[in-house]
């Protein structure tokens, strides 16, 4: 596959479903190394779900230790506690189990209420021609997650900062940096919690002497796993939900809270925001579709080329009233805990935006900017001319 392995501004999503039509299991060069991608849909859903292709982090080759320095989910850092995408067995149920108290129903479906307000509050200021990732896609779910976690508005620079060294950096010194940088902020903030609301981290800190012994180590990777999955791969589904809708005629827009939910699954479908898997090892020898897969091996699940597996007639096409499904959150013990929220900030976020702005259309002096490498993909300039707001069109929900 032609992807690259560190961030670059281009869309790697061609190059990615390219590698669907070439066999259901990819045999991929990798730094040198060997692995393996998983593109055909029915054998993904399998991969997902067998327990021989685990994620615990100790498995990772030799070889692959030395070139993935700080990639999630690929390199284990012995000053790092273990995650949920870093493990399994006990201790991966473990750690689910206490994340599972924060992503409740209850908590999602209260948090609406802030999110709508959030949304409002930043769209009360647009106007003109702007970089919509700027002022909308991105601020929302940062303020969001800020809040979830309790801290002050102006420590989100720091998260966004780092986030972004961390994931879109082709620096590997960058990169680490990023990692630094974050975890010694929530560090900072869990050792003195003191200028913190209520939130997520100190919710974290209670349970520290609690019966589910949490250590401070894994408060402060979890913040930073929360921060970089939540943040980033939500404004990702937001600005392709919102590109998808600019290319269309104002009456071919999403209007009904129906249509809403449907070209949200449909811009996850097309668009997944982490374009592969994180990495899973194979723990025996897997046959996979008739593909042997030795022990030892890493392999990854090409979400994109899954979604739009060849096999199915236009998959490639963005047609929500058509109701595929998708992969995109995962499947089996490891499928995504914020799907619900995710989609709750998706759909927040493009009702807002199209009922203030339902003549809103792609700038024609800028093109829009894509980053991406091979495990994430996103809109870096997502240039919107805005007609002026509009109270409520017939048709539109809040």
């Amino acid at each position: 596959m032609d992807v690259p392995t560190i961030p670059a501004p281009v869309d790697v999503l061609p190059s990615l479903v390219a590698a669907g039509r070439v066999a259901p299991v990819v045999k991929v060069d990798y730094y040198g190394g060997t692995a393996w991608a998983v593109t055909d849909m029915e054998l993904a859903r399998a991969a997902f779900t067998d327990r021989r292709l685990s994620k615990d982090i100790e498995l990772t080759p030799e070889w692959m230790r030395r070139v993935t320095g700080v990639m999630i989910g690929s390199q284990p850092r012995a000053d790092v506690a273990r995650t949920m995408v870093m493990s399994e067995g006990p201790e991966h149920a473990r750690i689910r189990r206490l994340h599972a108290r924060v992503f409740t129903p209850r908590n999602t479906e209260r948090w609406g209420a802030r999110l709508a307000a959030l949304a409002e509050e930043l769209l009360d200021g647009l106007s003109g021609e702007l970089n919509l990732m700027e002022r909308y896609a991105y601020p929302l779910p940062l303020a969001f997650i800020g809040e979830m976690l309790g801290l002050r508005p102006e420590m989100y620079a720091v998260m966004r900062r780092a986030t972004d060294a961390i994931i879109y950096s082709p620096k590997q010194e960058e990169r680490a940096g990023g990692v630094g940088a974050l975890a010694g902020a929530v560090a900072g903030w869990a050792a003195d919690p003191g200028p913190l609301a209520e939130g997520l981290i100190t919710g974290l800190l209670d349970a520290v002497d609690g019966e589910e012994a949490i250590t401070p180590d894994e408060v402060v990777t979890w913040t930073v796993g929360l921060v970089m999955a939540g943040y980033e791969s939500t404004a990702s589904l937001i600005s392709a939900g919102i590109l998808e809708a600019l290319g269309r005629d104002a009456g071919a827009r999403p209007r009904t809270p129906e249509q809403i939910d449907g070209w949200i699954e449909e811009t996850l479908r097309v668009h997944p925001p982490f374009p592969h898997a994180t990495w899973r090892f194979a723990t025996e020898d897997v046959n996979l579709g008739g593909y042997l897969i030795p022990a030892g091996a890493p392999v990854q699940i090409n979400v994109a080329a899954a979604n739009r597996c060849p096999h199915h007639e236009r998959t490639g096409e963005f047609d929500p009233e058509a109701g595929r499904g998708h992969i995109s959150f995962g499947l089996g013990h490891h499928y995504c805990l914020g799907a619900p929220l995710a989609r709750l900030e998706a759909r927040i976020a493009l009702t807002a935006f199209f009922r203030r702005f339902p003549h809103a259309r792609l700038s024609e002096r800028t093109e829009v900017g894509w980053e991406s490498e091979w495990m994430t993909r996103r809109i870096s300039v997502l240039p919107v001319v805005l007609a002026g707001p509009t109270p409520n069109p017939e048709g539109m929900t809040p």
